[in-house]
């Protein structure tokens, strides 16, 4: 990705959080703290066992979050995150516990990421109220769609969990890999080609 392409869309970022009030001090701190990480598709951004220090704006591009079981090692599909649905990611197992993450964040395609400490965000968070306002609003937001997608992940058929998809997430069916889309409805990539057929 051109780097021009970059600076502009972190400039816009920016301007949009001061059009929201947030002080000149803390989003000149943003442009100095920040940092750009470039991702291959299929290469990882988190794997299980480390610990999220930071917080990921998608600039370009989109990931899944699999949840890696600790024994078997099977992957399941628990989230998606492209530039439309879900630009703000951090697995939240780790980022609020300083645990390590049961996770992984696997890149779909090529993919860019603005990459933000979290030891940023809390100072932050403590000096600008209007920073606080701003990233109260958008981790609510995330912890709200992320649980509404466990709960379809608990109760919804194989089929209801994809039109859920359909309906209410078209561009994963769009730009997701049907791999990660047939993990996430607990079902083959075969069973998926036969989900998507008309009946």
């Amino acid at each position: 990705m051109e780097k021009n392409v970059k600076a502009a869309f972190i400039d816009n970022y920016l301007a949009n959080l001061l059009a929201l009030k947030v002080s000149e001090e803390s989003v000149e701190m943003m442009r100095n703290a920040h940092k750009v990480i470039d991702l291959k598709s299929k290469e990882n951004l988190m794997i299980p066992g480390e610990i999220c220090r930071h917080i990921y704006l998608i600039v370009r591009g989109g990931f899944v979050c699999r949840y890696i079981h600790e024994k078997t090692g099977s992957a399941n599909t628990i989230n998606f995150y492209l530039e439309d649905l879900h630009p703000l990611m951090a697995p939240l197992d780790s980022y609020f516990t300083a645990t390590p993450t049961h996770c992984e964040i696997k890149a779909i395609s090529p993919s860019t990421v603005i990459a933000l400490t979290k030891d940023t965000v809390d100072v932050l968070r403590e000096r600008d109220k209007y920073f606080s306002r701003f990233y109260h609003d958008v981790v609510i937001t995330a912890m709200v769609e992320e649980n509404e997608l466990k709960t379809k992940l608990i109760a919804y058929s194989a089929k209801e969990k994809y039109d859920y998809i359909l309906q209410e997430m078209p561009s994963v069916s769009k730009k997701v890999p049907s791999k990660y889309i047939a993990e996430f409805c607990g079902i083959s990539p075969e069973w998926l080609s036969k989900l998507k057929k008309p009946n």
